[in-house]
């Protein structure tokens, strides 16, 4: 079976970035480590809700690392953000990327183009049920490269609360990828 990301992306897959190429279309588990910078909202509920959902506490050139974890059709990310750590579960239905993540689901539709992969929320659930746009948060996340290093940027905000998370960074795989 192919890797979650090419059943999604087909042949756009080819026109990613290759160390974004690399750590997606591929079978065998990838670990990647670096530094992340994360930029918290002041918003004491913000703040209640990145904790509860274990999500990373702000700071600079934090330690970071992410384990992408092939289980045949299903990918596990495992993140550890200086020692916070979360994981969530990835599958493909209905051409959209979902994501699991405790109690939350995250519904992406993914794009590729030459220089970035996009993940742009679509649906959020919560116990399964679905929060109405207004309520539900929005993010587009990046993916990309540079000078040989997987670069993502993920900002996290909520229409009715404002900016609640955005932590970007720079990782490099622990095993090499790229000749």
């Amino acid at each position: 079976m192919a890797p979650l990301f090419r059943r999604l992306l087909g042949p756009e897959m080819d026109a990613l970035p290759p160390v974004v190429r690399a750590v997606h279309d591929t079978d065998r588990d990838v670990l990647l480590a670096g530094t992340a910078d994360i930029e918290g909202s002041r918003n004491p509920l913000a703040r209640l809700l990145c904790r509860s959902m274990g999500l990373p506490t702000p700071g600079t050139d934090v330690p970071a690392t992410v384990h992408f974890v092939r289980q045949g059709a299903r990918e596990t990310w495992r993140r550890s953000f200086g020692g916070r750590r979360y994981a969530s579960r990835l599958y493909a239905k209905d051409a959209l990327l979902i994501e699991r993540m405790g109690l939350v689901t995250n519904i992406f539709r993914i794009v590729a183009t030459k220089d970035v992969l996009h993940l742009d929320l679509v649906g959020f659930r919560v116990l399964g049920l679905p929060m109405p746009r207004p309520l539900r948060p929005q993010c587009a996340a990046r993916e990309s490269e540079d000078d040989r290093a997987f670069t993502f940027d993920i900002p996290i905000s909520l229409p009715w609360l404002g900016p609640v998370l955005r932590y970007s960074g720079r990782l490099v795989p622990v095993e090499r990828l790229l000749p």
